[in-house]
């Protein structure tokens, strides 16, 4: 079994995120493909007897297909940087021996999302379903820009156990990351033709921080879940003002006028 993580940067997540890899015994593969990082994170890698392949695609996309055909076994566990595997989780999977079921072509793992510290039971992100382990005969990726995903032919299995998320851990880093999922999530929508209005670039931050905080109850997980509707708020917010200024510089390059 092939563990692939895509990195860029990521010096202080790896060690911790290899480690937990190495607990589950039927890994034989570590790979990182790596966007050309300029910190340390190959070298601690290669410290931790990772295969590190770096690459100028800039695509997740289309990484995450670069990786399947690099990795050298059929059963491929995804995991980012900033992600771990508990050891219970890295029992359950070592027990599967996926490769002995021909019918089972992947397992959904749910995830537990860390914001500043605290496990987010609520705003709508656990249990949180993801489908990590997988047989890449059976597979596909998804062509999305953002929040690629895999496919596959044949049955589907949920584990027991989760695997671990620390998705934020300072201000500093939600707003960088704010910045990130809005750029993307616009060009998906400019490619997909989706339609905004100035009135609508406001309405539907205001629906996303409603939806999160109070429908899927943020407010019960205090602060960070305060942190986590807030940040869904404003990727929805930039996302849709991205967008509208996108359709306002096609405008302007046809010569029609912008109001």
């Amino acid at each position: 079994m092939t563990a692939i993580i895509i990195t860029y940067n990521e010096e202080k997540n790896i060690m911790d995120c290899i480690e937990s890899i190495e607990l589950i015994e039927s890994i034989n593969e570590v790979l990182l493909i790596d966007s050309n990082s300029t910190d340390r994170t190959i070298e601690i890698a290669e410290e931790h007897n990772a295969k590190v392949i770096s690459t100028d695609i800039t695509s997740i996309t289309e990484k995450r297909k670069f990786a399947l055909k690099e990795a050298s076994n059929d059963w491929i566990l995804f995991l980012d940087a900033d992600e771990r595997i508990t050891d219970e989780l890295s029992k359950e999977i070592t027990a599967l021996k996926p490769e002995m079921n021909e019918n089972v072509a992947g397992y959904l793992i749910s995830r537990k999302n860390f914001y500043l510290g605290k496990w987010i039971k609520h705003c709508g992100i656990y249990p949180d379903f993801h489908l990590r382990l997988f047989n890449k005969n059976k597979a596909r990726i998804t062509d999305r820009v953002i929040h690629e995903g895999v496919e596959v032919t044949g049955d589907i299995v949920r584990l027991q156990n989760d695997f671990l998320h620390y998705s934020v851990t300072g201000i500093e880093q939600m707003i960088d990351k704010i910045n990130f999922y809005s750029t993307f999530e616009a060009q998906e929508h400019f490619n997909n033709k989706k339609s905004i209005s100035k009135f609508g670039v406001f309405t539907h931050a205001v629906s996303a921080f409603l939806r999160v905080f109070i429908s899927r109850k943020g407010f019960k997980d205090g602060l960070p879940g305060f942190y986590v509707s807030i940040m869904d708020s404003m990727v929805n917010f930039l996302t849709h003002l991205k967008l509208l200024k996108m359709y306002m510089s096609l405008r302007a390059k046809r010569g029609n006028p912008i109001i």
